[in-house]
C-alpha cells in the first residue's frame, strides 16, 4: 500500500529527535482520548447524552475528546465512571536507546 503525503511527512518529521520526543510524549494523552471516544460509541451515547449523565455541558465533552483542554482528574474520573471504565496507572516500559 502506498503511503500518503501525511505518512511521508510524519516520517520525515520523526527523524528529528526533538520532534520525535515531543510527538511520543503526546501518545498517552491521545490513547486516553481514543479510549473514551471508543467506549462512548460502544455505548451508543452522543456527547450530549454523556454530558447529561455526567452533569456537564456538551462543549466540555467535546473539548475533552478533541484534546482542546487540560481536563482535571476529577472530570476524567467522572467521565470514566459514566462510561463504566476503570482508570489505571502503570509503569512505562522503558526502551533503551
Amino acid at each position: 500500500m502506498e503511503k500518503t503525503n501525511y505518512d511521508k511527512h510524519r516520517e520525515e518529521l520523526l527523524r528529528n529527535p526533538e520532534f520525535r520526543r515531543k510527538y511520543e510524549a503526546l501518545e498517552p494523552r491521545y490513547n486516553l482520548i481514543r479510549a473514551l471516544i471508543r467506549r462512548r460509541n460502544e455505548l451508543c451515547l452522543s456527547q450530549v447524552q454523556l454530558a447529561a449523565i455526567v452533569g456537564m455541558q456538551q462543549p466540555t465533552i467535546s473539548r475533552l475528546e478533541n484534546g482542546g483542554s487540560d481536563a482535571t482528574i476529577g472530570t476524567l474520573l467522572k467521565v470514566a465512571d459514566a462510561l463504566n471504565l476503570d482508570v489505571e496507572f502503570k509503569p512505562r516500559v522503558l526502551v533503551k536507546s
